[in-house]
């Protein structure tokens, strides 16, 4: 079967969760009780922190936590407690700098001792961390992600069938080698002869069949690879993966996403607020004999552009049972009108729960395909999502977040992130509410407004990095992700109405 074959191309990473899947999630346990005031500073959220914030963290740090690691492995858990056995509280990625306590406990399974990290929780130095009194000098294999930009990583789309990704810089030999396998086993493939092609891919084939050590895997087309940056070598540039493979950049198609961005609400933008869904050229109302009426383009009019708020907007109204968005303007000779269909509007609610003061929280409205931002009762910020389109529905109700990563390897993610077959390494700002349904970035579409995942809530670059920034927790410094479940991290609400 061409399916089973062409599944032996990839070699996927562990734990991979998507829309509506099952998740694999572990269930944390107790706060450290070492630094609840820096576990009380971390909870404010990264956009409410002010300069005072910060600093209060800095000496925090300084005087609970005065050593400095850096992690060298691929991926490595923190734990509730110094014990493999402990719960799972978070992960920290390769290139990651972390403050950590300066006595260590040493275990049987741990002869370099676990260490209290900051804000919480324990990791084994021996599992990958460089630790110090100053940080560590040494230049980590794959630079952490760029928390401060709309995409930690560059991401990029496999424009190629075979595409190979390497385990190091490759010669020329070596790259030629590559391509010659390959070509190979798309030939056994194309041939209909999917016996022989995962026979090959296995090695069973003789001298041709085994591939060369620097490969590391091959890569479809329509594959995304996140990467850290590029690396040259003969005049050759290659993108250097998240984890530290090496891919030819011809092969590849950058994807920066959509350059829409929701809006700040205060004196210049306010709720109700009314978006484009669709472009849209606004229409005459013309009045027939009977008194009825019928709306004719109006072909001088300009194009309004969609992922915008409706400029001249009057109101929405029943014209003859059908309803339509009235607009007004000194450009017109009268008022101009929309069709529904091209119009959702964003309105404020009041909050369904009790709320702290200034307590981050997030609205998700399926039915207009908008989102909310609340600190407390005041709404903050207000974008365009995409959710579920049929049989993948998106859950209804009040959920919490529990698990913030600031990327992660998904699956299922709707039409136009390909087929079950192709997963999208590290997508950013991914923020779990209910099982493996999540707010997350969606660098593949642009299609905001409109319905297009398999049940968690897309965003465009700059949306999910400030949702991200403005929910609880915060994700501390030097972590990849956190879990909420009993850990002490605050997590915030995400409402999801119909």
């Amino acid at each position: 079967m061409v399916v089973s074959a062409r599944f032996l191309l990839f070699s996927m990473l562990i734990g991979l969760v998507g829309c509506g899947g099952e998740s694999t999630e572990s269930s944390p346990t107790s706060e450290s009780s070492d630094g609840p005031s820096l576990a009380e500073l971390e909870n404010v959220s990264e956009a409410a922190a002010n300069e005072a914030t910060r600093r209060a963290l800095e000496e925090a740090l300084d005087r609970d936590f005065p050593l400095h690691g850096l992690i060298t492995r691929t991926s490595l858990q923190v734990r509730a407690e110094a014990s493999p056995e402990a719960p799972v509280i978070g992960w920290l990625r390769w290139g990651e700098r972390i403050r950590l306590a300066s006595e260590p406990t040493t275990t049987p399974g741990c002869a370099s001792g676990y260490y209290s990290i900051a804000p919480r929780g324990y990791a084994c130095a021996g599992q990958g961390i460089d630790v110090g009194e100053a940080p560590p000098e040494v230049e980590p294999v794959v630079s952490p992600a760029n928390r401060d930009a709309n995409l930690p990583y560059s991401y990029y789309l496999v424009k190629d069938r075979m595409t190979p990704e390497y385990h190091q810089l490759p010669s020329r030999d070596q790259q030629r080698s590559a391509i010659a396998y390959g070509e190979r086993y798309l030939e056994l493939l194309d041939a209909d002869q999917e016996r022989r092609a995962a026979r090959f891919l296995a090695g069973e084939m003789g001298p041709s069949s085994r591939r060369h050590p620097v490969i590391a895997r091959f890569l479809n087309r329509n594959f995304f690879v996140a990467s850290t940056d590029v690396q040259v070598r003969s005049r050759r540039r290659f993108a250097r993966t998240t984890g530290g493979g090496f891919v030819k950049v011809a092969n590849l198609e950058e994807r920066t996403g959509a350059e829409f961005h929701g809006f700040d609400l205060g004196d210049e933008h306010s709720l109700p607020m009314n978006f484009l869904v669709r472009d849209a050229r606004p229409r005459r109302q013309v009045e027939r004999a009977d008194g009825t009426f019928r709306f004719l383009r109006d072909e001088e009019a300009d194009v309004l552009p969609r992922l915008q708020p409706v400029p001249h907007y009057v109101r929405r109204e029943n014209i003859g049972g059908r309803f339509f968005h009235r607009l007004e303007s000194d450009l017109w000779d009268g008022p101009r009108f929309l069709q529904d269909w091209f119009v959702v509007t964003a309105e404020a609610i009041e909050p369904p729960f009790e709320l702290e003061e200034g307590e981050p929280w997030i609205h998700v409205d399926l039915s207009t395909q908008t989102l909310v931002i609340y600190r407390g009762t005041e709404p903050v910020y207000v974008t365009l999502v995409s959710t579920d389109i049929e049989g993948h529905d998106t859950p209804t109700g009040t959920f919490t977040i529990h698990k913030k990563s600031v990327t992660d390897t998904m699956a299922n993610l709707g039409p136009d992130a390909g087929d079950d077959a192709y997963r999208i390494q590290d997508v950013p700002w991914t923020q779990y509410f209910e099982g493996s349904f999540a707010l997350h970035t969606a660098f593949w579409h642009s299609r905001f407004g409109l319905r297009r995942s398999h049940g968690c809530v897309n965003l465009a670059p700059a949306d999910a990095h400030r949702v991200f920034q403005e929910t609880w927790p915060r994700v501390p410094n030097g972590w990849h992700a956190v879990s909420t479940d009993r850990t002490g991290f605050r997590a915030s609400r995400v409402h999801v109405t119909e």
